[in-house]
């Protein structure tokens, strides 16, 4: 029932044939194209599994050499406080040294003013000695 159009010097075979060809040109086109889609899906998704993997990876490292640096700057700071408080306990021993220092200074001072008082004592008295009569002439 279908209409077949002659064309004069056309074989009815060879029409035939094309349709045919033109057929399975069609399915091969749509299974090369189902093909190549699959192809580039597997290729997307292992490259994304790999990428993801990789970055994965790639942050748990840095988090473990942020743990180790925090750890480190950690006993850093301890060593720190420890030597600040040691300045510290050294700058109160000093002080108290100072403090300790000017007492002694003072008490030096002291025991010279009595000295220098003493020495003007004897001199009022050599001088007092001098000036009166020698009881051996």
């Amino acid at each position: 029932m279908e209409k077949e159009i002659l064309i004069e010097g056309v074989d009815e075979r060879a029409i035939t044939t094309r349709r045919k060809k033109n057929g399975k040109s069609i399915w091969k086109t749509l299974i090369i194209f189902t093909m190549c889609i699959t192809l580039w899906s597997t290729i997307v998704y292992y490259g994304y599994t790999y990428a993801k993997g990789y970055i994965d990876t790639s942050i748990r490292n840095i988090q473990q050499e942020n743990a180790i640096n925090i750890k480190e700057l950690g006993e850093r700071i301890e060593q720190v406080s420890q030597e600040i408080a040691s300045l510290r306990e050294n700058i109160a021993n000093t002080d108290s040294t100072i403090s300790n220092s000017t007492v002694v200074q003072e008490r030096i001072d002291e025991k010279l003013e009595n000295l220098d008082l003493q020495l003007q004592d004897l001199e009022k008295s050599l001088r007092i000695l001098k000036e009166a009569p020698n009881g051996q002439n």
